[in-house]
């Protein structure tokens, strides 16, 4: 009775962190869509929403005793696969939170992996110490069931909502090499032989944050002549509590707001164009590089 107990309440703790994950990041598909982009992984932000609803689904069914060793199995497949998606945006193109949780929790690669670890071996303990207490079969409860098409239902129509179909990168990025004139950046950006940097943020997105500091090394270290930023807003007037605080922090930062929907080449935020004489020699998105990294001052 008292293993029973046991391996009852370490499903729970894990469908917890399931069924969190997933209630943060179902608010706003777009966003989970554009950490898939920073990984490097475009073609999977589609499946998007999928893979949110499956974390619901897997949280629910731990912490209500629905199919749990089915559950636990697909689960451990899950933090693998999200432990591989993360190291790959982290090894190649420094993504340093995982946002796994929005923008509500940040996680450092530290904290991810001894997380990922610990809820894998809670898992595999949950399959292999009792196959009999926990996994008999039974029917499904009603109320079970209740609760289960209370979370789900709600959610599937969150995630249609805001959901975004968003183009192939390569369909949408190809301006490298290109002159500024014939890209959707002439709008932006004036036509003169200096060195700029344009970065388009915005305010709800960590990595913009982050990118911050790298952004203004490449003005006051001579890198580029000028630093443009434009911040992506769902209206005109938008200036909630996290852009205010934002201008707050970075009073010599000026970002002009933009609407999103009149930006469709920006792909993922941050994204930034290197143009030298006006020609766009590199397209970064992500976390902005240190430009001391980049290339060498010139």
């Amino acid at each position: 009775m008292i293993r029973t107990s046991v391996l009852r309440i370490l499903n729970v703790i894990v469908g917890v962190v399931f069924l969190f994950s997933g209630l943060i990041k179902v608010l706003d598909v777009s966003d989970f869509q554009n950490l898939i982009i920073q990984y490097g992984l475009s073609f999977f932000q589609y499946l998007a929403p999928i893979i949110i609803l499956l974390e619901l689904f897997l949280g629910l069914a731990l912490i209500l005793g629905i199919m749990q060793k089915t559950a636990a199995v697909i689960s451990i497949c899950v933090l693998l696969v999200f432990t591989a998606a993360y190291t790959y945006g982290y090894l190649v193109n420094s993504v340093e939170d995982c946002g796994c949780f929005g923008n509500l929790v940040k996680s450092t690669p530290m904290i991810l992996y001894i997380r990922n670890l610990v809820l894998i071996t809670i898992l595999v303990i949950v399959i292999f110490i009792d196959k009999n207490a926990l996994y008999s079969v039974a029917p499904v409860a009603k109320w079970k069931i209740i609760i289960l098409l209370s979370v789900m239902l709600p959610s599937i129509f969150a995630a249609g909502m805001t959901f975004v179909v968003k183009r192939n990168h390569n369909d949408i990025q190809p301006f490298e090499g290109m002159e500024v004139s014939k890209t959707p950046l002439k709008r932006y950006v004036e036509v003169d032989d200096k060195r700029k940097l344009v970065f388009f943020m915005s305010y709800q997105c960590q990595h913009c944050w982050n990118s911050i500091e790298n952004y203004k090394a490449y003005l006051e270290n001579g890198f580029v002549d000028t630093t443009l930023c434009y911040a992506l807003s769902y209206t005109q007037s938008e200036s909630d509590s996290v852009s205010l605080y934002f201008k707050k922090s970075y009073p010599e930062i000026r970002c002009q707001e933009v609407i999103r929907d009149s930006v469709s080449f920006i792909e993922a935020t941050p994204t930034a164009f290197f143009i030298e004489n006006n020609r766009i020699v590199k397209v970064v998105i992500g976390m902005v590089p240190s430009p001391f990294l980049l290339y060498k001052r010139k």
